[in-house]
């Protein structure tokens, strides 16, 4: 199957995020699309689009999906890193749900997401974005270099 560009998908996003901001005076992230998720039980509000914004996400991947293939094919194999750490069916959903409550602890920690610091407040120039895109940076490096380490080292 042949990928979409990498720089399509960034000139695509990094025309989106201002040409929105100054729209809508909105600034664009997933974390708050997530929290108006949770909070369907309550009537729509104002914010209601973040949840559409949300669910677009990965419809919007699948329909990208079956437009360049011609269809969408489900799969259950593991990952590399999953293999390479020994995981079953049992531990691999352990870990992705530990990893996702991480992700999840983090954004509401930091006051966002990663896209939502890297891409919209690097944008608006916050100093607080800045911080926070440094340490998802820094994390990330540290958190991969450890999982090569425990999976037996680069081959």
């Amino acid at each position: 199957m042949e990928t979409w560009p990498f720089w399509l998908a960034g000139l695509g996003i990094g025309a989106f995020v201002p040409l929105f901001a100054l729209t809508t005076g909105k600034a664009l992230g997933i974390s708050s699309g997530y929290s108006e998720m949770c909070a369907l039980a309550r009537p729509a509000g104002a914010e209601r689009w973040k949840l559409w914004f949300a669910l677009g996400l990965p419809l919007g991947g699948l329909l990208a999906t079956v437009l360049s293939s011609g269809g969408a094919q489900v799969t259950t194999s593991s990952s590399d890193m999953a293999q390479a750490l020994h995981l079953d069916g049992a531990a691999q959903l352990a870990l992705l749900a530990l990893g996702g409550g991480l992700i999840g602890y983090g954004a509401r920690t930091a006051g966002g997401c990663t896209s939502g610091h890297s891409i919209v407040g690097l944008a608006q120039g916050a100093k607080s974005s800045l911080i926070a895109t440094l340490g998802f940076m820094v994390g990330g490096f540290a958190a991969t270099w450890i999982a090569v380490l425990l999976a037996g080292g680069v081959q």
